[in-house]
Formats: structure tokens, sequence, C-alpha cells
């Protein structure tokens, strides 16, 4: 796949720290003079969160079809890669995401068993040559997952109210993704500190800048 310099991922199970370790690094990052440019997926753009609310409505739950999550989450992709992704690029911005196209292998491909060429087929024709240099996926096992998740107090939406061993084949998704691309895809233990797990990312970035 055709990387884009400059645009990064971060992944992982819920519970994993993604949306506190992408504010940290945004932080640092702008205050070094980057311009970042930060959006979540499925998400990012008026159109694709209407997707989003379509795709995480618990009253979809047993309703929607896998190949209809597929596509849906691969229409929301290419709305926000059109609409911002590649016009921050074309910017000499830096695009963080909290979560893009190794979401949909682990999830789709591999959690929901519609495989991997199916998944890449599609991400070939969604994003083209917009796709993250550097993913770093945010390990975390689905117990410890739980465990933060619950102390939120909220409602789960369609994919959190999974069970357990779905989520146990999405971080096994990632771990393959992590195997088979090491070029483009580094795995940080998030069951530490969260300073140690930045530390980390940190360098794992700034490594590509």
């Amino acid at each position: 796949m055709q990387t884009a310099k400059h645009f990064f991922s971060l992944e992982g199970i819920d519970g994993s720290g993604k949306s506190t370790q992408i504010d940290k690094l945004i932080e640092v990052l702008t205050s070094e003079g980057y311009s970042v440019v930060k959006l979540r997926e499925p998400g990012g753009a008026k159109i694709s969160e209407g997707i989003r609310e379509l795709l995480l409505d618990p009253a979809f739950k047993g309703i929607m079809g896998d190949k209809t999550e597929l596509l849906l989450y691969n229409a929301a992709r290419a709305q926000v890669i059109h609409e911002v992704i590649q016009p921050a690029l074309d910017a000499g911005k830096i695009v963080i995401a909290d979560r893009f196209a190794w979401s949909t292998f682990a999830y789709q491909g591999y959690a929901r068993g519609l495989g991997a060429e199916l998944v890449q087929r599609l991400t070939e024709i969604t994003c083209g040559g917009c796709f993250p240099e550097l993913t770093v996926v945010l390990d975390l096992t689905v117990e410890a997952s739980r465990a933060r998740t619950a102390r939120r107090g909220e409602a789960p939406d369609r994919l959190e109210s999974e069970k357990a061993d779905f989520f146990e084949r999405v971080r096994q998704g990632y771990l393959a993704a992590a195997r088979d691309y090491s070029d483009c895809v580094a795995v940080v233990n998030s069951d530490r500190e969260p300073d140690k797990v930045f530390a980390d990312l940190y360098k794992l970035i700034k490594s590509r800048l």
C-alpha cells in the first residue's frame, strides 16, 4: 500500500488510551512548531460523522450486515480523505487519526471474518495513496480493556457491546498487521503508566518527521 508522508494513526481496542495519547502528542508537536490536524474515525467530516452515527447506533445491533458495516466504514473514510486529510497533507500539515484503515482490517477483516483480501481491495479503492506512513497500535489485553471501559460508566455503543472473544480477535488482527507490515505498523504496550507509553509513541512518530 502506498503511504502518505506525515500521516499517522493510532489503533487499539477500547480503553487502550488512544485519545489521551493523541492529545498529548498534538500538544507536544504543536509546541515544537508543527501544524497538526486531528481527526477520529469514523468521522472527521460532516458526512463521515453521519455515517458514524449509523455504525455505532445500538439499535442496529443484530440488524446491520457485516458487509454493510465494511462498506459504511470505507464510505466514511473516503469522504474524510477527500474533505480533510488530503487537503491538510497538501498544505504541509501533519495528520493524526484516532483509528484508520487498520481498524477495518482488525474489526471487519479479522474479527468479522471477512478476510484480509477483501479489506485490502476496498482499502486500495478508498485510500489510494492516502494511507498512514506509520500506525501505532496501543496494545492492551481484553481483560484490561474491559476493566478500563467499565470505569467510564457509559452505555456501550453497537460495537462496544460485542463479547470478549470478538475483541480478542480484533487484538490478534492488530498484532498480525504489525507482524506482516512492520514497515508501517508498530506496537506499543499500553498497559503501563501513560508517560511511559507516550515516550515510546513520541519516539516512533519523531523518527518519521
